[in-house]
């Protein structure tokens, strides 16, 4: 008889707890299991391991050597099933993301991108709402991460990171390239049709707080129910409207639409990596936590 690694492996429990019982019970199996196994390892290896007492049991020289030897393969062991472990569940993980169209256009598509070249098995679901829709399924614990544009409530229970920052400019049709010209105050504008998100939305709340900090009322032509409406709108010279810079520039550079300038100046929004600090995240949604809020 040769001894295999579940001898080892038996070896370690007894010499950890020092007692055969309570090895038996870390082993799930029975105390009589545990000693006819400690007794055919010590024939296999022609020594005494231990020296038994009421007590329990104590390592002789030759097993004080022995362990010195299995007690670290054992815990490399044990530590590579439980990587393993998670990695298989990882391959086979969904993740649930909700994202608002600002957040999920202008951030979270080219992190998913790298995310899915480094662990493509994971499945991921993505839920875009509005800002306050996703923070209700967030923390209905439907999704595991939020992915959303201030200004939002904040409460005790949430984590927040900001990780990037953004800007909006007023851009209008070729029609209204004479508003370009020169920079213009908002009261100006008044007069001419205003495209804007649907009222249920954080980024009409945060225009509508804009036009009162200037002591006007925000008075939409049209509401939309997505960002990506706006610009096509704009282009066809139905109005004038509030994008973020980054989505106009091209339509701006290509002639499409011109930038009316403001005195007044537009407060900076951020989009945030929002979690519930009450929902644990799998190893996967942490992953893609970390990803999503430290790497560039």
């Amino acid at each position: 008889m040769t001894a295999n690694f579940e001898h080892y492996k038996v070896f370690y429990y007894v010499a950890k707890y020092k007692n055969f019982t309570r090895a038996a019970n870390a082993l799930v199996t029975s105390q009589p299991s545990v000693t006819y196994c400690m007794q055919n390892l010590e024939n296999v290896l022609g020594c005494k391991l231990f020296i038994r007492s009421r007590k329990g049991v104590k390592l002789t020289e030759e097993g004080e050597l022995l362990y010195s030897y299995v007690a670290p393969a054992c815990k490399q062991l044990f530590q590579g099933e439980e990587k393993l472990g998670e990695l298989l569940g990882e391959q086979h993980e969904y993740i649930n993301v909700g994202a608002t169209q600002i957040a999920m256009l202008s951030y979270l598509v080219a992190r998913l991108n790298l995310f899915q070249e480094q662990y493509p098995q994971v499945k991921l679901n993505i839920f875009n709402h509005n800002t306050q829709q996703t923070l209700n399924e967030l923390k209905a614990g439907k999704i595991d991460l939020a992915i959303i544009t201030t200004p939002f409530d904040l409460e005790q229970t949430l984590k927040v990171v900001r990780v990037k920052p953004f800007n909006s400019i007023l851009v209008g049709g070729t029609k209204y390239k004479e508003y370009g010209l020169d920079t213009v105050y908002l009261s100006e504008l008044t007069k001419l049709p205003l495209i804007t998100m649907s009222s249920s939305t954080t980024t009409f709340s945060f225009f509508q707080g804009f036009y009162r900090s200037c002591g006007l009322t925000m008075q939409p032509a049209i509401k939309v129910a997505t960002m990506d409406l706006i610009l096509p709108i704009i282009t066809k010279n139905l109005g004038i409207g509030f994008v973020p810079e980054e989505f106009a520039r091209p339509y701006i550079d290509q002639g499409e639409i011109v930038e009316i300038k403001l005195h007044e100046p537009i407060p900076e929004r951020n989009i945030c990596i929002v979690s519930d600090t009450n929902r644990p995240l799998s190893p996967a949604a942490k992953k893609l936590q970390y990803m999503l809020e430290f790497q560039e």
